[in-house]
């Protein structure tokens, strides 16, 4: 792969080992390494790395104002945190605010290379369909009828690996990511917004269905689907840790250690059950897709 990166931290031990392991398995160069948040959006914008590798807790400036500034500037690239804060508001608004993945430390290895590639292997999706766009721009309606199908298929066989494909939630989880990458093919610099994608499936289920539920509801059907799989994740990493259903989607679609939290759910119910992101699982969905 071609990508380039930018790594951000202030411990030299962590930019040397996302370094070794982005060099290791070809997943691009890095551009520049930064030790503090001092002149970080300046030096995102000037080196415009495809993945900005990112520590939420920085010397100077913290990694949401570095995004938020990076991002006013003009940087249109991804972000993935990588960080050892374990509260869950600040997580979310790291989501909120541009990261497309969240990785925490200690690291896990297997955990941040599976990110990291379903992360390239996304923008080069977006790479690709920018080049189909210009390349064949009049006739993109009836490319889009061709293509939907086989989306639609490719995530039936998803589901159908991690066991909510009768959950009531996955059409509404479906809807959302053929929006989604509707949306990114018209607009395949900017970011969606959850919130408004679940008020547009509400409005059209109102119409059709004569009902009268709001964009929480969508979400709180979806959220009850992706609680569903991390439990079925959760139940074939307790039986076969190495089982390649495991392997493949607790890191691309949940947070490991929430995958984790989940199994202990598991053999305990007096522990918390693992929680889940909906926008990192979105995002898993589309490194997965090919579209």
């Amino acid at each position: 792969m071609s990508n380039t990166f930018l790594i951000i931290d202030d411990d030299i031990n962590i930019r040397k080992m996302l370094k070794h392991l982005i060099l290791k398995n070809n997943l691009g160069k890095v551009s520049e390494e930064l030790g503090s948040g001092e002149h970080a959006p300046e030096e995102i914008v000037f080196y415009n790395p495809d993945i900005v590798l990112i520590d939420f807790l920085l010397p100077v400036k913290d990694g949401i104002e570095i995004i938020d500034s990076a991002i006013s500037l003009g940087y249109k690239g991804k972000f993935i945190m990588v960080s050892q804060v374990e509260d869950e508001n600040m997580i979310t608004k790291a989501y909120e605010n541009g990261i497309v993945f969240f990785i925490h430390k200690p690291i896990n290895m297997i955990e941040a290379l599976n990110v990291i590639r379903g992360v390239c292997h996304n923008i080069e999706l977006e790479k690709s369909v920018i080049l189909i766009k210009n390349a064949v721009f009049n006739i993109e309606k009836s490319q889009n009828v061709v293509s939907t199908p086989n989306i639609h298929d490719q995530m039936v066989n998803i589901f159908t690996d991690i066991g909510i494909i009768g959950e009531s939630g996955s059409k509404d989880l479906m809807n959302v990511v053929e929006k989604i990458i509707s949306f990114k093919r018209k607009n395949f610099s900017s970011t969606y917004q959850l919130q408004e994608i679940y008020q547009q499936i509400a409005n059209e289920e109102n119409a059709t269905k004569d009902t009268h539920i709001n964009a929480r509801t969508i979400e709180q059907r979806i959220r009850r689907t992706i609680l569903k799989a991390l439990e079925n994740i959760a139940e074939l990493g307790n039986d076969d840790y190495y089982n390649i259903k495991f392997t493949e989607y607790s890191t691309r679609l949940f947070d490991l250690k929430q995958v984790k939290q989940e199994i202990k759910h598991l053999h305990a119910a007096k522990e918390d059950r693992g929680k889940i992101n909906i926008k990192k699982f979105i995002e898993g969905m589309l490194s997965r897709l090919n579209f």
